[in-house]
C-alpha cells in the first residue's frame, strides 16, 4: 500500500526547503515560495495525507504523520533539510524534529503553536463543535472554503491569493478536514521546545488571533536560539497575504545554510 504523499517541487541545490500547508490548504498555497526559493534552492511543498491527491494514513497521529514526511523526504533522495511548517504544519514539524532530529537543518515555524487550546477536555468539545457543526451547511468543504478562509485572512490580500488559498482547499473531503481538526486538540509538544538544537525562526502575524504574536514569543523564549519575527498588517496566512514580506523573513534566515 503506498502512503507517501504528494508533492510539488521547484528548484535544485542549496539545502532542501520543506513547506508544510495549514489545516484547510493543499500544496498549492505555497506557489509563492516555491516560485521566490525555487530560483536558488530545492522547494518541497507537500500535501498532507488524505487531502487531495496525498494516501490516507492507515492510522491518524503526530507520530505518523512524521513518518509519512520522512517516507516523502527518502523518495525523493533528501537525507537532510529546513522545515517550514505553518499552524497544523507547524506541530507537524516539530513532531518531525523530535521524532527525526537528525534530518533537520532548521526550522521555520509560522503561526503556529506548541499545544493546543485549553487542556480542559470540555474545551476542547466545544472547540470542535464549533468548527464542524456549520461544515453541515455545505455539500463539500470547496463550497465552504471561501467563507472559512476568510477569517483567516486581512483585508490586504489580492484578489489573485485569495482566489490562490480557495483554490487549494478545493479538493479536500469534509471528513478528511475533520479529522484532522480532531487531531490538532491533541497536540502538546510544550515540555519538548528546549530540546529543540537547530536554528529555529518564528513568524507571527500581528493581527493573528489564531496563533498570536504573545503565544509565539512564549515559544521562541522556549527555544534555545530561536527568534520571533513579527510581520505587519497580516493575519493568519502572512505567505499569501503579504508574499514578499514573508519570503524575505525567510530568505534572510536561509542565508545561513549552503
Amino acid at each position: 500500500m503506498n502512503t507517501t504523499p504528494s508533492w510539488l517541487a521547484a528548484g535544485h541545490g542549496n539545502t532542501p526547503l520543506v513547506l508544510l500547508h495549514g489545516m484547510g490548504s493543499t500544496a498549492e498555497v505555497w506557489l509563492p515560495q516555491l516560485n521566490h526559493f525555487g530560483r536558488q534552492r530545492h522547494t518541497i511543498a507537500w500535501t498532507a495525507p488524505g487531502y487531495g491527491p496525498s494516501p490516507a494514513l492507515p492510522a491518524m497521529g503526530w507520530h505518523e504523520l512524521a513518518n509519512a514526511l520522512a517516507q516523502m523526504l527518502d523518495t525523493l533522495r533528501i537525507p537532510k533539510a529546513v522545515v517550514l511548517g505553518h499552524s497544523i504544519g507547524g506541530m507537524v514539524a516539530q513532531a518531525f524534529y523530535h521524532q527525526h532530529p537528525q534530518r533537520v537543518a532548521g526550522l521555520i515555524l509560522s503561526a503556529t503553536s506548541a499545544g493546543f487550546g485549553s487542556t480542559d477536555p470540555q474545551w476542547k468539545e466545544d472547540f470542535l463543535r464549533q468548527r464542524t457543526e456549520p461544515m453541515a451547511r455545505y455539500d463539500s468543504f470547496a463550497q465552504a472554503a471561501p467563507d472559512m478562509l476568510a477569517g483567516f485572512m486581512g483585508p490586504g490580500i489580492s484578489t489573485q491569493m485569495r482566489e490562490l488559498a480557495e483554490i487549494s482547499a478545493a479538493n479536500i473531503e469534509k471528513s478528511r478536514y475533520i479529522d484532522y481538526m480532531r487531531l490538532l486538540v491533541t497536540f502538546d509538544h510544550k515540555d519538548r521546545l528546549p530540546h529543540i538544537a537547530v536554528p529555529t525562526l518564528l513568524l507571527a502575524g500581528e493581527l493573528d488571533t489564531q496563533a498570536p504574536p504573545k503565544g509565539m514569543q512564549r515559544m521562541a523564549d522556549a527555544i534555545p536560539g530561536a527568534r520571533l519575527e513579527t510581520l505587519p498588517g497580516t493575519k493568519h496566512m502572512a505567505n499569501l497575504e503579504n508574499p514578499a514580506q514573508f519570503n524575505q523573513a525567510i530568505e534572510a534566515f536561509l542565508a545561513q545554510f549552503a
